[in-house]
């Protein structure tokens, strides 16, 4: 049965909360990324590549010092909605696994990407005001086009997605399928928001570094949304950004009351423990 569904969006941005000046600092920067994965058959191909292009990409987002959380979700049709971690501390995302990630089966894109943007909207409106991420970012990777929903349809995603954008929501929606491009404008994401990948080891790998780089620099407010069509410059504020931090830490490293964790900064959430007993899938998607 497909849902009904009408959302509210909670504002990240705190009205009338008073905070102290080192709270102010830390929580005002704060950003949560939700990432939505494609876990189906056809991933298989380039499974090793996605592992280790998304360890890369939590390995940049946890060099900023700006606060961050983090949510992972999987999908397939065998399972359109596995959370793996659930606004957890970007410090304490684990590495991805081949017992983590297993391609397998179908692609539910609406079901993943409604339910996605669903869930999160609870857990934002479960959080007090002052520890509401500022910044919110939804990134989709697929390698096919929505072929298993049954929850959502394509309409109710859209306008969930159009309703998330006017709260100030960003996505990114990154493909290995050319034709699926056409599903980012389909679902209201904006074509520079949208880029295609190639489905081999360079491609993948080409993909995850301007993610991470677009991340990084939009978390430290160097750019003021996700689009993806400006890699060349993304990596120069990505390689600043780095040496900055790397002299600071260097600086910590020698007196450590010179800088060091922000107060009130803690763990919003937990590793959500994944269920690896479950089998493979009887079939790939095509």
């Amino acid at each position: 049965m497909l849902v009904q569904a009408r959302f509210e969006f909670v504002s990240h941005q705190p009205k009338g909360t008073r905070m102290t000046q080192s709270q102010d600092k830390s929580q005002g920067d704060r950003t949560h990324i939700c990432m939505i994965l494609d876990r189906t058959g056809s991933m298989e191909s380039i499974k090793h590549d996605t592992i280790g292009g998304f360890n890369s990409f939590i390995a940049a987002q946890k060099a900023l010092p700006t606060p961050a959380t983090f949510t992972l979700v999987q999908f397939d049709s065998q399972e359109p909605f596995e959370v793996i971690h659930k606004f957890v501390d970007i410090q304490l995302v684990r590495d991805l696994t081949g017992q983590t990630y297993m391609p397998r089966a179908s692609t539910p894109l609406y079901d993943a990407v409604g339910r996605g943007i669903n869930d999160l909207k609870a857990g934002m409106g479960a959080l007090p005001e002052a520890l509401r991420p500022k910044k919110v970012v939804i990134v989709i990777v697929t390698d096919g086009q929505e072929n298993a929903s049954r929850e959502f349809t394509g309409k109710q995603v859209r306008k969930m997605i159009a309703d998330a954008k006017k709260a100030g929501w960003q996505f990114v929606f990154l493909s290995a399928d050319e034709s699926a491009i056409s599903d980012s404008s389909s679902l209201n994401i904006d074509a520079s928001n949208a880029a295609f990948f190639r489905k081999n080891k360079a491609g993948a790998n080409e993909m995850w570094s301007r993610v991470a780089n677009r991340s990084m620099a939009y978390r430290s407010s160097e750019v003021h949304c996700m689009r993806m069509d400006q890699p060349a410059d993304d990596t120069l504020i990505a390689q600043k950004l780095k040496k900055k931090n790397a002299a600071a830490s260097a600086v910590t490293a020698q007196d450590p009351n010179a800088g060091g964790a922000v107060p009130g900064v803690g763990v919003v959430g937990a590793p959500v423990t994944p269920r690896n007993s479950r089998g493979r899938g009887r079939g790939k998607k095509n």
